[in-house]
């Protein structure tokens, strides 16, 4: 197969920037063993992002015999990134360092009405907030990346399609544009979370892995040859949206028994709310004094680990339609990791572990075989920070120049 030359050095960039960041200092002889590139290429592309300031020397290493080489170290704080990662039910906003290092940080409501001008300007007035508490100049900010759940028009800045949110055609990078002088890059929200467990979570040096979003929606992000995956229509990982009952409920988007509809968060609460009110008992309706619009998936999980029987019931329903569609998903893809990742992995152990009893359960025999299932390292930011990397990847495909 050929390799576009353009996409070859974009990758050949990233492999040597993710090298000196995570193990420098480090000379070039170094680089060159742990990443396969020839020294004159090594040369190459550290002497651009020495030019350009994202890398510097940093002493020297002892003597083998010959000159003692030169040291490389990553420059961290050379510049800084915003992330976003507009959720379902809170927004969060990140000003992070180039090593993941979290400057500054604010968590503020969506907005429950889902009217897109008022979340625009709540993401508009919480970046203002995080940036004018940092302290850091504008000169050293190299741009916003943005995460948001639903199909995404990346080149126009549009969200095309959000069921969680209920928007269609909506021009989200436009008016934060128009408040900040600054490069804005958008996609969907857990290739976000995809892309932020590759820079710098568990799936570092993973080429092929599937990161599953489990939250108030539920989707997947695909990352194939070390590069995500978004399909002839930019719509690739709608994992959430796998019709896992025909005849099932009402989801979002507007079909029948999706996944989406069946486990997550927001359909276990719905699913909790309607059998209590129907005259189930349960710690559930302790736990929220009686307001069962209180009920989260949460206070589900919560009543689960203390063994209440209906939370158990719902949780394994819920763990037995997810390991279903990841067994499914490993039989297509057969990748080298499954990341769970989102709000609902808090849950802990009794979500993960029956999720991947349910998927070794359900697989094709043999199928997977170098498969793990793993938790996201990132946790609640994952989002915030991979919307970051987004910056940080186009910027170090340019040799670590502003774009």
């Amino acid at each position: 197969m050929r390799i576009d030359k353009s996409v070859l050095n974009t990758m050949n960039k990233q492999t040597v920037i993710n090298i000196i960041r995570r193990n420098g200092p480090i000379h070039r002889a170094e680089i060159s063993r742990m990443s396969g590139l020839s020294i004159p290429t090594i040369m190459k592309i550290t002497d651009e992002f020495i030019e350009n300031g994202l890398i510097r020397e940093n002493g020297k290493a002892k003597s083998t015999g010959g000159k003692p080489p030169l040291l490389l170290e990553f420059i961290a704080d050379a510049y800084y990134i915003i992330g976003v990662d507009v959720g379902t039910t809170n927004t969060i906003v990140i000003l992070m360092d180039l090593s993941a290092k979290i400057i500054n940080r604010s968590v503020v409501a969506t907005c429950t009405s889902r009217k897109s001008d008022i979340i625009i300007r709540r993401v508009i007035d919480t970046i203002e907030k995080v940036f004018s508490q940092s302290e850091v100049e504008l000169s050293k900010i190299l741009g916003i990346g943005i995460g948001i759940p639903g199909l995404i028009d990346k080149e126009q800045g549009v969200v095309k399609f959000s069921p969680d949110l209920g928007w269609e055609n909506v021009d989200l990078v436009g008016p934060i544009s128009e408040k900040f002088n600054l490069p804005i890059m958008i996609d969907n929200v857990t290739r976000a979370m995809a892309v932020g467990e590759r820079s710098f979570g568990v799936a570092l040096g993973v080429s092929n892995f599937i990161c599953i979003n489990l939250g108030y929606g539920i989707g997947a992000a695909l990352f194939i040859d070390g590069e995500i995956y978004s399909g002839s229509s930019d719509s690739a990982g709608e994992f959430g949206h796998m019709t896992m009952e025909k005849d099932g409920p009402l989801c979002d988007c507007g079909n029948h028994g999706c996944l989406e509809a069946l486990a997550s968060a927001n359909a276990i609460s719905k699913e909790a709310r309607q059998k209590i009110k129907n005259g189930h008992q349960s710690l559930i309706t302790e736990m929220v004094e009686g307001d069962l619009e209180k009920i989260e998936a949460k206070t589900i999980y919560d009543a689960a680990k203390k063994g209440d029987e209906l939370a158990l019931e719902i949780v394994g329903r819920a763990t037995e339609h997810i390991g279903i569609a990841v067994a499914s998903i490993i039989n297509l893809f057969d990748p080298d990791m499954v990341i769970l990742a989102g709000g609902v992995v808090a849950a802990g152990s009794i979500l993960t572990d029956a999720i991947s009893r349910k998927s070794d359960s359900r697989k094709m025999k043999f199928a997977g075989g170098n498969t793990s299932i793993v938790t996201s390292q990132l946790g609640a930011n994952a989002a915030a920070v991979g919307a970051a990397s987004f910056i940080l990847r186009r910027f170090t495909a340019a040799g670590g120049r502003m774009i």
